[in-house]
């Protein structure tokens, strides 16, 4: 099944083979990530509240304005109550790298260049735009 999604007055294909899944907090926020992430995610999300910390929303699918590829249109990616770049509230703990590749994931906090609150499928560290290109082109059929 092909799902429209309506992105700033764009209609936009989800490909069949990037279903959405939905992943929760226990305080109610919620994700929408591609199926095959959403197991690392959840997994982020249940040992990050392990520690005490509280999510108040997250954000997984999305169409980026930016020059710079993401893996959000992906659904391979996932920020946690980031307000800007590198800016979370509250501060992500201490152990947010750990806890991230503990669950098979990338936390942008380990870039040179930080992005607390970013969390992505492993496998690529934000080095390859070729990659991001190529996921992209994968989950979104061309717009008509």
């Amino acid at each position: 099944m092909i799902r429209p999604i309506i992105v700033a007055a764009s209609i936009c294909t989800l490909a069949p083979s990037a279903h959405a899944a939905t992943i929760r907090a226990s305080s109610g926020a919620t994700a929408k990530v591609a199926d095959r992430a959403a197991g690392p995610f959840q997994c982020l999300v249940n040992k990050l509240e392990e520690t005490g910390y509280r999510i108040h929303f997250m954000g997984g699918y999305r169409r980026h304005g930016s020059r710079r590829q993401s893996l959000h249109p992906a659904g391979l990616a996932l920020d946690i109550n980031q307000y800007a770049r590198n800016v979370t509230r509250p501060r992500m703990p201490r152990s947010e790298i750990d806890i991230a590749n503990s669950c098979g994931l990338i936390s942008g906090a380990q870039w040179a260049s930080g992005d607390s609150g970013h969390f992505q499928l492993g496998g690529w560290s934000g080095n390859s735009r070729r990659y991001a290109k190529r996921q992209y082109r994968r989950t979104f059929a061309r717009m008509p």
